[in-house]
């Protein structure tokens, strides 16, 4: 079988409501496996809600959603247990005092080589390996906390405003290591935007939302690189 037709996440009769307001209603919708995903459209249309509930991070009001055909479970505290294997890449600064290489050795000790190589392979990356991480610039630290999130070897990987702090070098070159990951590893990736043309040429599925609805889904041929 294809893996690219094997569901990853499945969700069924979704909807978020707060405040008495309809945040999302999705009725049925499969991602599949070694897939990149746009999720875009105005802000307010449901794109961080939509990930949240795929992160586990959001318990919908209603319907279920499904990873690897089993539904998210809930702890005793009420609050979902979030597999291992589904990484979310916040925009979050990183409060880190130490150098990079010591960032990276405090996440992941053996893959650090991996990491450095492709951290300083491309790109206009002036800090020194052992320069501090609070010295790199907002698109740099992205592109750190991206390639140390790839070398972690997710299924799934989501991004909340993919691409708005990169300049268009680093962008290229981070597009690129995506597109890589999930041909190597069949990664998922689920990304969201406001605007279409800053993801259509990395996406090969978009979702286009519209207040809390899947107005429609378009699916984007790419040839083989």
């Amino acid at each position: 079988m294809n893996r690219i037709q094997v569901p990853i996440f499945e969700l069924n009769n979704i909807k978020v409501v707060r405040d008495n307001v309809t945040n999302l209603k999705i009725k049925n919708f499969k991602f599949h496996r070694g897939a990149i995903y746009g999720i875009v459209g105005p802000i307010g249309a449901g794109k961080s809600t939509l990930l949240s509930i795929l992160g586990g991070q959001l318990i919908p009001s209603e319907g279920t959603v499904e990873f690897e055909s089993e539904e998210f479970k809930k702890n005793w505290r009420g609050k979902i247990k979030i597999p291992n294997d589904i990484l979310t890449l916040n925009d979050e600064p990183i409060n880190f005092k130490g150098t990079v290489a010591e960032y990276i050795k405090s996440i992941l000790p053996n893959k650090v080589d991996d990491i450095y190589q492709s951290f300083y392979s491309s790109a206009k990356i002036t800090t020194p390996w052992e320069g501090l991480v609070s010295n790199l610039s907002t698109g740099q630290i992205e592109k750190l906390k991206l390639i140390t999130s790839m070398e972690a070897d997710p299924k799934v990987l989501l991004m909340d405003d993919y691409g708005i702090n990169f300049d268009p070098v680093i962008k290229r070159d981070l597009d690129r290591r995506l597109k890589n990951s999930v041909r190597s590893r069949g990664t998922t990736v689920v990304l969201s935007n406001s605007e279409l043309a800053r993801v259509k040429d990395l996406v090969s599925v978009v979702l286009f939302l519209d207040n809390g609805h899947i107005s429609k889904v378009r699916s984007l041929k790419r040839p083989r690189q």
